[in-house]
């Protein structure tokens, strides 16, 4: 198990970040002293300053001359923000970490080098690791409890089960959603409009694999948020099980996306939460957080779980 985070490579370049509270050369935004909120909860733009200069002091991140890169920095910041989701998202299920689990990861990490930083980075790391393993070892909820979670929105559970319509022009994917609010079966215009080569045989279903290598009509939002286009995938986010949703523009064109209804897909998507569950929840919960970060930073994007430039 690899202790120490790696914040490193979360995308985007071109903002100048200092290792050191010299933000201020670099954006008319700060003068923000929150660099982000999760849920209401707040981190100071001096602690994620001091995170980062520790981080580079200590050899965690490269710095030239005492800054560090744009990308370094908002995977500094987007660590901060899963620490504190993961741990909210514990809290909200009655498993709050304790004081027994962070002592355990203290322990196992007490020779990698942790007790050169300050106690304050020292929790951070703690927390981000006890999030981590506490969420490996959850069980899954009832599968009443995860159909609830489906119906009042599929990417909660972390499985989706979507098919979707991509045409060339807007216009287009209008009138698809025109014909379906009229009745029109969703299989079977994918089948006769989009312009994806294998609708002709999925009806626009986008399949997955099951661990053991089986086919499935459902993937884990994770699949879609490191495999597909952000785009795309924030309309999945936004789709509501059984109505279908757009017009949603990708490089590949205009798009109408239906998530299945739970009694349609709800072996698959039972398989696919059941698999893994505290991973795919807590993943679900992350992405509908309430998360804004100071534009200083970038943006937070919940369609690939960090933070991009603006």
């Amino acid at each position: 198990m690899r202790f120490l985070p790696n914040f490193r490579r979360i995308a985007a370049t071109g903002v100048c970040v200092a290792a050191i509270a010299t933000l201020g050369a670099c954006s008319p935004f700060s003068n923000n002293s929150t660099a982000a909120t999760i849920n209401g909860s707040s981190v100071s733009r001096d602690t994620l300053e001091s995170y980062i200069a520790e981080f580079a002091a200590n050899q965690q991140l490269p710095s030239n001359d005492g800054v560090i890169s744009a990308d370094d920095a908002r995977g500094v910041l987007a660590g901060v923000i899963k620490a504190k989701a993961y741990s909210g998202y514990l809290e909200s299920i009655g498993k709050p970490l304790t004081s027994a689990q962070r002592a355990a990861v203290l322990k196992e990490i007490a020779n990698q080098g942790v007790g050169k930083l300050s106690k304050s980075l020292q929790s951070l790391i703690v927390d981000i690791n006890a999030a981590t393993v506490a969420i490996k070892d959850l069980k899954a909820p009832s599968d009443a409890a995860i159909e609830k979670l489906y119906n009042e929105s599929p990417s909660l559970t972390g499985a989706l089960c979507v098919r979707h319509i991509v045409v060339k022009k807007k216009e287009t994917a209008a009138k698809m959603l025109g014909l379906l609010s009229n009745g029109a079966d969703f299989a079977a215009l994918a089948k006769k409009y989009s312009i994806e080569p294998a609708a002709k045989k999925s009806g626009g279903a986008l399949a997955g694999q099951t661990a053991d290598g089986m086919a499935t009509p459902c993937m884990s939002l994770l699949d879609y948020q490191q495999n597909f286009d952000p785009a795309f995938t924030a309309g999945v986010l936004a789709a509501k099980a059984g109505v279908p949703y757009g017009p949603v523009q990708t490089s590949f064109g205009w798009h109408v996306i239906l998530l299945e209804k739970w009694e349609v897909v709800s072996g698959a998507a039972l398989a696919i939460v059941k698999a893994d569950p505290g991973a795919n929840l807590a993943t679900g919960w992350l992405a509908h957080a309430d998360i804004t970060v100071d534009p200083a930073y970038g943006h937070w994007v919940p369609a690939t779980g960090s933070i991009a430039a603006n």
